[in-house]
Order: C-alpha cells, then sequence, then structure tokens
C-alpha cells in the first residue's frame, strides 16, 4: 500500500517550492489535484530548459516536479471558480499554498472555520508572518536572507549562490514534513491545522555549524573556498576539491591514519612533524603537494590508487556521468527513471528520494495542461459536459 493512498491534496502554491512539496507527497501516494490558471498554467511550465520544442508541456523542471499530479484549470479569482474551488476544498484532506492563494484559499483561519478537517501548509519565500512577509522574495533572496549565500565561494571574493534553487527546494522539503506530521496529529485527534513553512527559515535551518560557531566561541563563519570553515590550524587537512588530468577530485585523508596521504604521493613532507601538528594551517604547502600528484593521474586512476590504501579520495562527477552511470551504483538502485510523456516524449528524471520498505514510490508522469478537468469537474463534482464547455469558453477553467 502507498503511504498517503486515499489522501486527496489541492496544489494551488505554484513554483520550486510549492511543486516539490506536492510532487513529493504525489510520489508517496496522495491524489494530488494541480490548480492551475487557464491558458497559461503554473509558472513552471513557462521555465527553460525545455525538453524538446519550447512548450508549456516540455519544461524540464514542470516535468520533474508536476510528476503525479493531476491537473485542472481554474481561475479562482472569478465567482464562479472561487465557488468551484470551495467544492473541491470540501472533499480534500491537505491544501498547499503558496505567496499569493486566491480567495477562499487565504486565510487560514477561515479556512479553519468552514473546513475544520482540512490541513493547510503555506510555503512561501519568508513566511506567513513577520515585517517582510509580503516580500516577493525569489530564490537568491530567500538564500541571501538565510544566511547561507555568506558562507560560500573564496575567502577575497563576493559570495556564490548553490546551483538551481536550493532554498527553494527546501522550504518544498520541509513543507511535505509538516504535511505528514499534521496528518499524523489530525489521526490521533489533534484538530487540523495550519503549517507556515519560510524557504529562508528552511534553508537556515541547515546552519547548524555556523550557528554553534558563533554561539558558543563568538566568531563569524567565514569563506574559506573548498576548504573546511570555522576551524583553527590544527584541524585535520585536507579535506578539499583538487584538479587533476581530466578533472576534478574531492581529496580527504584518512581520518585515523592522517600520514597515509605521504606514502600514496611518496611526500615525506606530508607527514612531517610540523604539518601534523597543524595540517589546515599548512593547507596552501599541502595544496601544492597534492596538486603535483594529481597533475600525472585521471580521476579513476587518483581514486583507484587512493581507495587501495582506504584513503576516502572520490571523483567530482558532473550530471551527465551521473546519469551514465559507470559503476552501476545508480542503475541497481534506480535513482533515475524514464518515463514516456505524450508530448515530451521519453523523459528521464530522478526517482525516489525515499524509499519506504513497505510503501513503494509512485512513478508516474506529469500532466498536460488541465488534462483531467473533465474527470474532477465532471465526474467529482457532477458538472455536465455541456456546463463545462460554458465555463471554459468563459475563461474560468
Amino acid at each position: 500500500m502507498l503511504a498517503l493512498e486515499g489522501v486527496r491534496v489541492i496544489d494551488l502554491a505554484g513554483g520550486v517550492a510549492g511543486g516539490y512539496c506536492p510532487r513529493l507527497l504525489a510520489g508517496l501516494g496522495a491524489d494530488v489535484l494541480k490548480v492551475e490558471r487557464p491558458r497559461t498554467g503554473d509558472v513552471l511550465r513557462r521555465t527553460p530548459p525545455f525538453a524538446g520544442a519550447p512548450s508549456r508541456e516540455t519544461a524540464a523542471i514542470h516535468l520533474h516536479l508536476n510528476a503525479g499530479k493531476r491537473s485542472i484549470t481554474l481561475d479562482a479569482a472569478t465567482p464562479t471558480g472561487a465557488s468551484l474551488l470551495a467544492r473541491l476544498l470540501a472533499r480534500a484532506g491537505v491544501l498547499i499554498t503558496g505567496v499569493k492563494a486566491p480567495a477562499p484559499a487565504g486565510d487560514p483561519a477561515s479556512l479553519a472555520a468552514r473546513w475544520p478537517e482540512l490541513i493547510h501548509v503555506s510555503v512561501t519565500p519568508l513566511g506567513a508572518t513577520g515585517p517582510r512577509a509580503a516580500w516577493r522574495a525569489p530564490e537568491l533572496i530567500a538564500f541571501a536572507l538565510s544566511g547561507y549565500l555568506s558562507l560560500n565561494g573564496d575567502p577575497d571574493r563576493e559570495p556564490v549562490k548553490l546551483y538551481g534553487s536550493q532554498a527553494e527546494l527546501q522550504g518544498g522539503l520541509h513543507a511535505a514534513l509538516a504535511v505528514a506530521v499534521a496528518i499524523i496529529a489530525r489521526e490521533r485527534g489533534a484538530p487540523a491545522q495550519h503549517a507556515d513553512v519560510s524557504c529562508a527559515e528552511a534553508a537556515g535551518s541547515l546552519l547548524s555549524g555556523a550557528l554553534a560557531r558563533h554561539a558558543l566561541m563568538r566568531r563569524p563563519q567565514v569563506r574559506n573556498g573548498p576548504r573546511p570553515a570555522g576551524f583553527g590550524p590544527e584541524r585535520l587537512y585536507p579535506s578539499t576539491v583538487r584538479p587533476c588530468a581530466d578533472g576534478h577530485v574531492h581529496v580527504h585523508c584518512h581520518n585515523r591514519f592522517p600520514d597515509l596521504l605521504s606514502v600514496l604521493m611518496d611526500a615525506p613532507r606530508l607527514a612531517a612533524p610540523g604539518v601534523m601538528d597543524a595540517p589546515l594551517g599548512h593547507a596552501d604547502e599541502i595544496d601544492a603537494l597534492i596538486d603535483g600528484w594529481l597533475a600525472t593521474r585521471t580521476r579513476g586512476e587518483a581514486v583507484a590508487e587512493a581507495q587501495e590504501l582506504r584513503i576516502p579520495m572520490t571523483e567530482v562527477l558532473d550530471p551527465r556521468e551521473v546519469v551514465a552511470d559507470a559503476a552501476g551504483h545508480h542503475a541497481a538502485r534506480g535513482a533515475f527513471v524514464r518515463i514516456a510523456h505524450p508530448v515530451a516524449g521519453d523523459v528521464l528524471q530522478p526517482g525516489a528520494p525515499l524509499r519506504p520498505a513497505a510503501s513503494p514510490w509512485r512513478v508516474a508522469r506529469a500532466p498536460l495542461l488541465g488534462e483531467h478537468n473533465a474527470p474532477v469537474f465532471s465526474g467529482d463534482l457532477g458538472i455536465a459536459p455541456r456546463a463545462l464547455a460554458r465555463l471554459a469558453a468563459a475563461g474560468v477553467i
């Protein structure tokens, strides 16, 4: 049995954070009904890159984050659209909203009074309360305000943002966790509740090391490029990324026997007393010795030699290499799956991000825009096909 089978989710959020949360719920078996704007749909449908010719059905991020959902179109800003949304909410167990939720879905207090069994999770850049709640904050702003942006990059350069939408994905992940917690609480007799998720705070929750340094040592965390940050010169080193003949590798010393690196690289200086007493304090010298050894080796050669001595050196792979999976590890675990899509064709996307032993992950494609209008409006709400056609002509659906 799927973990969330029988749970109906209304997805009004849109975007990356609002897309990732119900995407996780859909994978766990929930019936996720994605409510989109007529004709244009969710913003993810218009976000490049595209799998093939650009269209509202081929955006790569849409194909991933909306996989497993059902799509209906509805203009909830119209009186008729608001009435239809209310009827859908009356049949739902969970509601996911984002920055601008339409009436009647925008007010947590009104929702709780009207549908006391409805769990409501709002996932927004900076949260639903506070002086910055109304800010229009894209990923970069949320990441900057989380504190995380300040920690990445070289110390003598500007901070470097991590690739992609990491703050928003963290927000979506935390929102999915909030849904699961609220469902468990409801099953134990607690009232349905509203959970307020901030993407900036979700990203900031990963700052435990930096916060501990600030709280315990009264020192600010500073950027240190690819080297460990926030430690004194006696910290074990290397733990860094260095270039080799065909790319980069992550080089790490053996934690119990750090002198093994000198054996691997035939560099006695790496095991000299002064260096061993303060490895991070000799980082520049250590890097230079490592670089000389790596310059004559490919990633595979360097890692193979290091692993013979149980030194944890690892290739730095790009996404194409991860998918190609020369080692066969990802293939054995089903880390990537191919799904047939009627417009985008054969779509490769990540597989299950979590694997409950008794509750399989549901693999399904992303929906076409409005693909499920008839099953939902006619099948669930009993609207006759002729009336449905009139709603479409009027732009309500």
